[in-house]
């Protein structure tokens, strides 16, 4: 039986990468932190960096892209990018990597890694330009990784119902947004369309999703300013029960660890 796993390695403003593992074949979505750390993180759920195959970038932010340059000198692989976040990487990961393509992807088109293996991409509304979600799909399963947006467009929720899995934002508790340390710009930047998604536009999303078939989540890129894993569970849960959803009989829920791996989602 074939195997498709989401594993975040870590998640949120310190530093984002995913793991995914279709059978033997692994890649990256993300790389922030440091190459040190990408790699320390991939050793303590038994796979060695240099079985990375190919690395996907949603953004160009630093928080997903910090690793990059050191980790493809390391362990050339093929980078995916749209054209605006390839322009960034330039900019920002200065040192060459000929070994280590740069492949241009657009949105709606499929990479294909391999006969039965394929990844797509969809625009996110984001404060950097370029900006995506991914979406696996590797023979009979799917899953999908979908943070760093201020608002789920229909084409993101086209491409997001009936997957199997999905790793989903939930960046921001409401009131410890507005009542919370941040300048009033920083605030309105975070809860804007272009910003982040919220505990509550996280969970009425998950039940978009339950309703189109999607039963296993893991909520990421939790703020640590304006979050807690408390408070993201409870919204979630909470806001689910008064539609009749509970938590382990019709779904499964996570939520992925800021610094070191989490539990493999198993589709």
């Amino acid at each position: 039986m074939s195997s498709l796993q989401i594993i975040p390695l870590f998640s949120g403003s310190s530093g984002n990468a995913t793991l995914i593992k279709a059978d033997d074949y692994c890649f990256l979505i993300d790389a922030g932190r440091n190459c040190k750390q990408v790699t320390i993180a991939l050793e303590a759920v038994g796979v060695s960096p240099d079985q990375i195959k190919a690395l996907f970038i949603t953004h160009s932010h630093h928080d997903h892209l910090d690793a990059l340059d050191v980790f493809v000198r390391k362990h050339p692989v093929s980078v995916f990018a749209t054209e605006y976040t390839h322009r960034a990487i330039a900019r920002k990961c200065t040192k060459p990597h000929p070994m280590s393509p740069d492949i241009e992807i657009v949105p709606g088109e499929a990479v294909d890694l391999s006969e039965d293996l394929s990844v797509y991409c969809c625009e996110t509304p984001h404060d950097a330009r370029g900006s995506v979600c991914y979406k696996i799909r590797y023979k009979d399963k799917s899953c999908m990784v979908m943070t760093d947006l201020g608002e789920v467009t229909d084409d993101i929720k086209r491409m997001a119902f009936q997957v199997d899995g999905i790793l989903i934002e939930a960046n921001y508790d409401q009131k410890m947004l507005v009542y919370g340390p941040y300048p009033e710009d920083l605030k309105a930047r975070v809860a804007g369309r272009y910003g982040h998604l919220s505990n509550d536009d996280s969970a009425e999303m998950i039940r978009q999703l339950i309703e189109n078939g999607t039963r296993k989540f893991i909520l990421g890129h939790l703020s640590i300013n304006n979050n807690t894993r408390e408070k993201a569970r409870a919204t979630v849960t909470s806001y689910l029960k008064g539609y009749g959803y509970e938590e382990g009989r019709d779904y499964y829920l996570d939520i992925a660890n800021r610094y070191e791996p989490t539990k493999a989602l198993e589709i």
